[in-house]
């Protein structure tokens, strides 16, 4: 078992940082978005995951004041909306994550209103997966191209622990970092050879996890500087945020256990959202203080090097990454940014205003979510380009 213990074990490697003189090119705006609309009834809709050939699972929502139920829905090529079916009738619960072969997983609460770990077949059937021995809550949160699910759920005692069930559904409870805590599994890459979480320590200290394909676990991060998981790849490559000199600093985690802060131009916050196959990472940062700056989306390379994705001042953030390069997410509205960082400004809904890019699936195709002339929140899709 490969676990990394200390206060500073793990080497951090600082980038060099410049602001760049210049930003890249902006290009002709897009066609707008496609609004996937509502459930009746509803408000509000979001995408969560997109799969390999465009499939979108996500949530249609009430907003009526102390109720905010969401169902789970899918949405198929044509932007059709569909419930996916949930446990015992009730109606609620919501996906988490969607693979090649367009299986779904996430949560669904029952009558007693419990959180049961669920699988959608790609026709939408629902089938409920197993919780450990005396366990009460637990979900599914990410899943395998070879149908290897994650997640986390109860024990016996109450403690959270994270999950794995292989394709038959079986559940097995993934080894336990050295430090006693409750802990979970947050996804899995697409070949299943690494699963990363986190977790909260009895001792205090919040810290990222990584299993590798023996199971064993390490601990990424110190006792004293406090990290969140964002994204891995297949190499196992994690990227999150963690606690630098009391500021939050968006770092990348490579495979042999290093850690590597994403390069900035000041000691004020980033935050790091995604990584693709070839280590390249996108989120945000700060300019000036994040209580009255707007954000601004970043690219960062394989080193740590920074790149802007906007002028200052813009606002925004870069939230997903493809295999290609392409980058999707909010530069005044939805952006894509091909791989030389030359901006498509992706429209809003007619009488609508703002619009946000989130997602990019495999075939191109990119979901968000955009404020509609109703004035809701709906969700939204651009096809494959």
């Amino acid at each position: 078992m490969n676990i990394q213990r200390g206060k500073r074990l793990l080497t951090l490697v600082v980038a060099a940082v410049a602001l760049p003189l210049s930003v890249p090119a902006v290009a002709a705006a897009a066609t707008g978005p496609i609004d996937l609309g509502l459930l009746p009834g509803d408000e509000r809709t979001d995408v969560i995951a997109v799969g390999d050939r465009g499939q979108l699972v996500g949530e249609s929502c009430s907003t009526e004041p102390h109720t905010h139920w969401c169902t789970a829905v899918r949405w198929d090529r044509s932007g059709k909306i569909s419930v996916l079916p949930s446990l015992g009738g009730s109606g609620l619960g919501s996906p988490k994550a969607i693979n090649g072969s367009g299986v779904a997983v996430g949560n669904s609460l029952d009558y007693g209103l419990s959180n049961r770990a669920v699988r959608w077949a790609p026709d939408g059937a629902v089938t409920e997966l197993p919780a450990l021995p005396g366990g009460r809550t637990w979900e599914a949160r990410g899943i395998s191209d070879l149908g290897v699910i994650v997640g986390s759920g109860t024990d016996a005692t109450g403690k959270e622990r994270g999950l794995r069930w292989d394709p038959s559904g079986e559940v097995t409870m993934l080894a336990a970092p050295p430090v006693a805590g409750s802990y979970s599994a947050s996804a899995i890459s697409r070949d299943g050879r690494f699963i990363g979480g986190r977790l909260y320590g009895d001792d205090g200290s919040i810290r990222v996890l990584r299993w590798d394909a023996s199971g064993a676990v390490t601990m990424l991060g110190t006792a004293t500087e406090a990290s969140w998981f964002g994204g891995l790849n297949a190499s196992g490559e994690i990227v999150g945020r963690t606690t630098i000199n009391d500021r939050y600093a968006a770092v990348k985690w490579t495979t042999d256990g290093r850690m590597i802060e994403l390069g900035w131009t000041n000691s004020y916050a980033t935050d790091v959202y995604k990584i693709n196959g070839s280590g390249v990472s996108v989120g945000m940062g700060y300019v000036d203080s994040p209580n009255g700056s707007l954000s601004v989306p970043v690219r960062w390379a394989a080193d740590g090097t920074m790149t802007l994705l906007a002028t200052v001042g813009t606002g925004g953030n870069a939230m997903d990454i493809d295999g290609r390069g392409r980058v999707v997410g909010i530069a005044g509205n939805a952006a894509l940014w091909d791989a030389n960082g030359v901006r498509t400004d992706l429209g809003t809904l007619p009488g609508g205003g703002y619009s946000r890019a989130e997602l990019i699936g495999l075939d191109g195709t990119i979901a968000g979510g955009a404020v509609a002339a109703d004035g809701n929140w709906h969700a939204v899709y651009w096809p494959a380009r």
